[in-house]
């Protein structure tokens, strides 16, 4: 049995998976080992019983104060960014960074290349480096933020430089966190009047799809892959549809749940249709869901955000229970930079912040279809 998502975004009782998980477990594992009492562990058991994958909650599932908040805006440098080019969850933290105009703001440390003990950090970043010697791995910012941590070693991540503190390891209260920085002019991306429906379709897409895509492509049952993957595209064919009379999910103005969305539409091609195993139709065969996935990925620095090598080799090259040869897979052919045609829908529009910090929905000038 499938999920139905009618027009408004709600749920059509036709399957099984349950909307029981929360933001606390929108967040990406390095390899599928672990800590236990500081000290890294080997281990690829994560499915249950009947083969299901099952995604380990975030354990810093903290929301960013109004303080941290603050020193961001004020581009102290007290606090960095953690994020990995190829994980989804990291990707929509990178988005609303780059929206939010806060990249001088909150630095960037890297997290890629093979997973060996989790995440490496790239040594070229602001934390490859401390006073007690070179850090190599994810999993030392967990340990040195609590030598005796237990669980799973997983980005994105708000680390506090001046604390040596994870600050929170949660990808949607860190996206939500740095949307409410107090900036003026800057975007909004979830006014408080819309979070309430906001919320409920975030669920909804991470459940069905965003964390379905990895139960389809983890599974170890063919049970568990058939349900999985029919939630997929059951939910694809319905934002298809819901898509064909509005140019965003909630209307003419971008809003957070449409970044999350598209972090799962940019890699479905690439990895999810192929190594994933989500193969019954590809996203360009999706007409409207298509041109909005390219109307979103022509924004302003949006792109910049992308690496498609990174995204193929962090899915490729990392799972050698499925691929123990190494072998990455061609990207399927598609232009990204072919006229998306939304503008019949409405005007690019997006929620900013007034000089008072009220805010208002402000109209953007149209790209040239």
């Amino acid at each position: 049995m499938v999920a139905k998502i009618d027009q408004n975004g709600r749920t059509m009782n036709r399957c099984r998976v349950k909307l029981s998980l929360t933001s606390t477990q929108m967040n990406e594992v390095g390899n599928m080992g672990f800590l236990i009492d500081g000290r890294w562990v080997d281990d690829d058991d994560w499915s249950s019983g009947s083969g299901e994958f099952t995604r380990s909650g975030s354990t810093a599932d903290n929301t960013l104060s109004h303080d941290i908040g603050s020193e961001i805006a004020g581009g102290t440098g007290r606090f960095v960014l953690v994020a990995s080019l190829s994980c989804p969850w990291s990707h929509s933290v990178l988005i609303a960074r780059t929206l939010k105009g806060l990249e001088e703001n909150l630095p960037l440390q890297i997290a890629g290349g093979p997973r060996v003990q989790g995440y490496a950090l790239d040594r070229s970043g602001p934390l490859a480096h401390s006073e007690i010697g070179k850090r190599q791995h994810i999993h030392e910012l967990y340990v040195e933020s609590d030598p005796s941590y237990s669980g799973r070693a997983t980005v994105p991540i708000i680390w506090d430089r001046q604390d040596k503190q994870i600050v929170s390891n949660d990808s949607a209260k860190i996206m939500r966190g740095l949307d409410d920085v107090p900036k003026a002019g800057a975007v909004v991306l979830a006014p408080e009047f819309l979070r309430h429906e906001i919320d409920k379709l975030n669920a909804l897409i991470y459940t069905r799809l965003s964390n379905g895509v990895y139960r389809a492509g983890l599974a170890r049952s063919q049970a568990a892959y058939n349900e999985a993957v029919a939630c997929v595209f059951d939910t694809l064919e319905n934002l298809d549809k819901r898509l064909e009379t509005r140019r965003y999910l909630f209307g003419s103005a971008v809003t957070e749940t449409d970044w999350r969305l598209f972090t799962t539409l940019v890699r479905f091609d690439a990895v999810y249709a192929t190594h994933f195993r989500c193969t019954r139709y590809r996203l360009t065969d999706f007409p409207n869901l298509w041109a909005y996935a390219r109307d979103l990925y022509q924004w302003e620095g949006i792109a910049d955000t992308i690496d498609f090598s990174e995204i193929l080799a962090g899915y490729y090259l990392n799972d050698g229970d499925r691929n123990p040869h190494r072998i990455i897979a061609e990207r399927p052919d598609a232009d990204w930079l072919a006229p998306p045609v939304r503008d019949h829908l409405g005007s690019r529009t997006v929620f900013a912040r007034h000089e008072t910090l009220d805010v208002m929905e402000r109209s953007l000038p149209e790209k040239a279809d």
